[in-house]
This record gives C-alpha cells, sequence and structure tokens, in this order.
C-alpha cells in the first residue's frame, strides 16, 4: 500500500511538474505604473515582444508605482516595467541627489545599482524625461506673480495643494521633500486620483498640483509647470528594466527592449499621452498605430 501511494505521489508530481512548472518558461509578465505614459509604454513593450520573439505576454498594466512594481519584480510576479532614472535612484536604491549631478551620472549610479543590489537591468533610456513639477493655472500664475517653486513660499498659506497618493509616499522627493526643501506651508494638501487632479485645479479647488512634466492635460487645461529652482526632483529619463535571471534565459529579450532607445523624446510622449488621455483612445491602439508607423512592428 505504501509502495503504491509512493507511485502515486510520483506520478500526481510529475503531471503536476508538466502541466505547471514548465508553463511559465515561454511567458514573460509585463507590467506598468497606473498612469497614462507607463500603461502606454508597458503596451508597447508588450508589442514588441509578442512581435520579435516567441515569447508569450502576460500584462500585469496598471499595476501600481514603484512601491508596488519593484517588490513584485523582486519576488518574481513580473519580469518587465518602465522605470525612470530619478525615482530608481532617489526611490529603487535610497540615494540622495547630489548638487551638480548630470543626467548621465544619474543614470550609470541608477543602472549600476539596481544590477548589484536587485539584479535586474535597466536598458538604454527612450529620451524622455518625465520629471516632476508642480504647475498652476497659467491665469492663477501670473495673478500671484508667480515663476519658480521658491515664489510661492510666501503665498503657499493662502493655497491649496494636490497631488496622488504616490507622491506622498516618496521618501526624498516627495510631499515632504518638497515642503520642507522650499519653506512651504500649503493650506490644505489633498490626495486624489491623477486624472482628478487637472480638474479639480480648472475648477479652482485645487491651486497647485503635482504633474508629470509630459502630461498631456498641461496643454488641455492651460496649465504652466513652475521651475524646480532647488532642483528636488532629479532627471527621470525612463527606460525598461527587466530581471537578468529572464535576460539570461531568454537573451532575445535584450535586442527588444532597446529598439526604442533614443527613439521617443518629451513632445513625442506627450502627443501620445494625449491621445489616450484627451482623445480617449485605446492605449492598445496608440501604441500599436505608433509602432507600426515607425517601422518597429
Amino acid at each position: 500500500m505504501k509502495k503504491f501511494a509512493s507511485v502515486l505521489l510520483a506520478a500526481v508530481l510529475l503531471l503536476s511538474c508538466l502541466t505547471g512548472c514548465g508553463s511559465d518558461e515561454n511567458t514573460v509578465t509585463v507590467a506598468s505604473k497606473q498612469f497614462t505614459e507607463s500603461i502606454l509604454l508597458g503596451e508597447m513593450y508588450a508589442q514588441l515582444i509578442e512581435a520579435h520573439t516567441d515569447l508569450k505576454v502576460e500584462r500585469k498594466l496598471n499595476l501600481g508605482g514603484t512601491s508596488v512594481c519593484m517588490p513584485a519584480m523582486q519576488n518574481g510576479e513580473i519580469d518587465i516595467y518602465f522605470e525612470y532614472t530619478g525615482t530608481a535612484y532617489n526611490e529603487i536604491l535610497d540615494q540622495e541627489l547630489l548638487p551638480g549631478m548630470t543626467a548621465d551620472e544619474i543614470l550609470e549610479a541608477a543602472r549600476t545599482g539596481l544590477a548589484e543590489q536587485e539584479n535586474v537591468t535597466m536598458f538604454d533610456p527612450l529620451g524622455l524625461n518625465n520629471t516632476f513639477a508642480l504647475a498652476m493655472k497659467t491665469d492663477r500664475m501670473e495673478e500671484l506673480g508667480v515663476e519658480t517653486v521658491s515664489d510661492l513660499a510666501p503665498v503657499s498659506g493662502d493655497l491649496t495643494f494636490g497631488a496622488n497618493h504616490v507622491f506622498y509616499t516618496r521618501v526624498h522627493d516627495g510631499y515632504d521633500g518638497l515642503v520642507a526643501t522650499y519653506g512651504l506651508n500649503f493650506a490644505d494638501a489633498l490626495r486624489m486620483d491623477s486624472s482628478l487632479l487637472y480638474e479639480a485645479a480648472d475648477a479652482g479647488e485645487l491651486d497647485v498640483i503635482i504633474v508629470y512634466a509630459t502630461d498631456a492635460l498641461l496643454r488641455r487645461y492651460d496649465m504652466t509647470c513652475l521651475v524646480d529652482d532647488q532642483a528636488l526632483f532629479p532627471p527621470y529619463h525612463g527606460a525598461p528594466v527587466c530581471r537578468n535571471e529572464v535576460l539570461e534565459a531568454h537573451p532575445e529579450l535584450s535586442d527588444v527592449l532597446n529598439t526604442l532607445a533614443g527613439a521617443v523624446d518629451d513632445v513625442t510622449i506627450q502627443e501620445l499621452n494625449y491621445q489616450v488621455d484627451v482623445e480617449q483612445r485605446a492605449v492598445e491602439d496608440v501604441a500599436k498605430e505608433f509602432l507600426t508607423e515607425h517601422g518597429y512592428i
């Protein structure tokens, strides 16, 4: 009876391995953060992988911020997502931005740190620099006579600030770093989804909001970014990151993940974001059209 049980157990384990253990070996998981640009770029890379390799792609787009995506990558739950050099340097590697550091220095520090500490490769940047920025309605800025973030300090007590939840969780260049660096004391600081911030500012419910420099909605709502004159926000040059274990198993991914290097600048990504956010086009369609028109797929 024991011998039969052992044989049965072995058979079950073998069947499980055949049906489960190898089921993911030809599948990679592409994730994204929870804002349009990240979702759009995640979809682009998913389509590139499907077009140029024999791999299947599982999409986990709109997953969450860096505090969600990087732990998921560390746990092997996702394989690829689109990250920014400033975020990698500040948030993942917990390194303080030093005065005078160039974008190239931050890129190399981020790339080296991710490789050594996380066993992750950061590929070549696309060209866009989606740094954080504080924005206001253009007419409101003119009314207050402010152009830089430092200009806000004497009037911040009369202003309401708004940002998404992720900004409040960032250690160095989030809300706490902002108010400490610039000596700000807003009358109120609200949290809301990124998609609602612009509407609230347009309605006069918020005076200052946190935005990404490549946001399409800046154009739609006639908003202007304040100059970050104390250089709180480091460069955020975007690039795909991938687990080295996955690259070792599928070396063909390396060329694919560098396909868009230097090919997507701020103007280009803002236009693509605009098509999704303002024109309400499907992310899949916008991604496919761009890749097709430029001969990438």
